[in-house]
């Protein structure tokens, strides 16, 4: 192992260069930024790179003022232009990767920064990949090319897989509470891998190779599609027999053991849960599967959204409206209470549905204030409204999708015709019985 890079690591004197930067490769910078190094950050985002340098956050659940302190004492560079990582001891790869609408892998992400990382390798050099993938990426899609260096890897640099694990908005799990799962190429890479985080106060559980800690964080993310997924089919399956299943996984919580509670809801958004497990259903695939399960879990969550509409359509049809031209509300476009990301978020499946029904559609979200040139949504050009509650009796139905704490939901139910709860936070309102649909 390289004597050189790790003094420089464990003397805090090396220069951790992140590529992405988005909320996960921002919350590491902040992280190595506290322990006391230097850092640099690329991202292909010119827009992104010039708020940062304006001190400007794009993140509205995590907070930047450390980093804007290392900004202004130059020990944090942000930079558009990928040379600002020739600096860089650690290179760490935190880009976002995805699916296509084939439930393909999407890596472009993920290969651009393969080869931004073959333009900057050099000696005493750590690599760590963070984006999420299918197991098998770092070892036979990004060594390989890394190969081509004439560099040794084990000897001369070092590879990693360190995947990203973070609970968006949860401030009761910032980046160092949580295990960090830390492989290595070589044993060398991972014990170099390793020194990386504890030097930052990780506790750290070292995985025998890359595809294991590939696989583990699948794993993770696969648990909870399909656990999520089951508690919503039993919603839809309990709600056509007349039973509430938020009181029903309220009582069963109540078993100390063999049982752990999960919540329905109008789907699943993130780029995390909607999406990795189908890097591995992709995987699994080429060796023989089996993946139904994960397949069908997957299925439910797509039909979320289109069993939300349906209960806005029955609602509806008890006031002897039409979806069509009904005047609509969404509240909450974030995929998750209090924070302003809205990939893979319900709510604009909810929307797009409703528009194809030509309802009058409106939405708002103190964190989202427009909506457009979105791929997967095309059809979807909103501002969101600004928001009364004096004007709720106006609309034919009130959707609520995300719970933001912003909303005063005894004031919701009070001015509201109609409301579709997907999220069960009218429950013990007074008043909201005959106004109140749960979906």
């Amino acid at each position: 192992m390289s004597n050189a890079l790790r003094k420089k690591i464990a003397s805090k004197e090396a220069v951790i260069g992140v590529i992405g930067l988005g909320y996960i490769g921002l919350s590491l910078l902040d992280v190595f930024g506290k322990a006391g190094f230097s850092l640099v950050g690329y991202d292909k985002s010119k827009e992104k790179v010039q708020m940062l340098k304006k001190k400007d956050s794009y993140i509205n659940y995590l907070s930047l003022d450390f980093l804007f302190n290392l900004l202004s004492k130059k020990k944090f560079t942000p930079s558009a232009d990928s040379d600002i990582l020739k600096k860089a001891d650690v290179l760490v790869i935190s880009v976002p990767t995805s699916l296509d609408k084939h439930h393909v892998p999407e890596l472009s992400n993920l290969r651009a920064a393969f080869q931004t990382v073959i333009s900057y390798l050099k000696k005493d050099q750590l690599v760590v990949v963070q984006s999420s993938t299918y197991p098998g990426t770092t070892e036979d899609e990004l060594l390989p090319l890394l190969k081509k260096s004439q560099l040794k890897v084990g000897k001369d640099f070092y590879l990693a897989h360190v995947p990203e694990i973070a609970d968006i908005g949860n401030p009761s799990y910032n980046f160092i509470d949580v295990p960090r799962m830390v492989s290595g190429i070589t044993p060398t890479c991972l014990k170099m891998a390793e020194l990386l985080y504890e030097s930052i106060g990780a506790t750290v559980v070292p995985c025998s190779c890359p595809k294991v800690a590939e696989s583990a964080k699948l794993l993770q993310n696969t648990y909870r599609l399909v656990n999520i997924s089951l508690i919503n089919e039993m919603k839809i399956m309990l709600d056509r027999m007349g039973i509430d299943i938020w009181e029903v996984v309220e009582a069963a919580s109540s078993k100390p053991f063999g049982f752990t509670p999960f919540y329905p809801g109008p789907g699943i958004g993130g780029d995390c849960i909607p999406i990795d497990p189908f890097y591995l259903v992709w995987r699994a695939k080429a060796s023989g599967g089996p993946t139904t399960l994960i397949e069908q879990s997957g299925n439910i969550d797509d039909g979320m959204a289109i069993y939300v509409v349906n209960k806005v359509i029955q609602g509806l049809n008890t006031r002897e409206k039409s979806i069509r031209g009904a005047k609509t509300l969404v509240l909450g476009v974030g995929y998750k209470k209090d924070v302003n990301d809205i990939r893979q978020s319900p709510g604009l499946r909810v929307l797009s549905i409703l528009k194809s029904m030509l309802a009058d559609v409106h939405y708002h979200d103190p964190f989202v204030p427009e909506i457009a040139s979105l791929p997967e949504f095309p059809e979807l050009h909103l501002k969101s409204i600004h928001f009364k509650y004096d004007q709720l009796p106006q609309y034919d139905a009130v959707i609520i999708v995300t719970d933001h704490s912003f909303y005063d939901w005894d004031r919701i139910v009070d001015s509201s015709q109609l409301i579709i709860d997907t999220r069960n936070v009218t429950a013990k309102i007074p008043g909201a019985k005959g106004k109140v649909v749960k979906a």
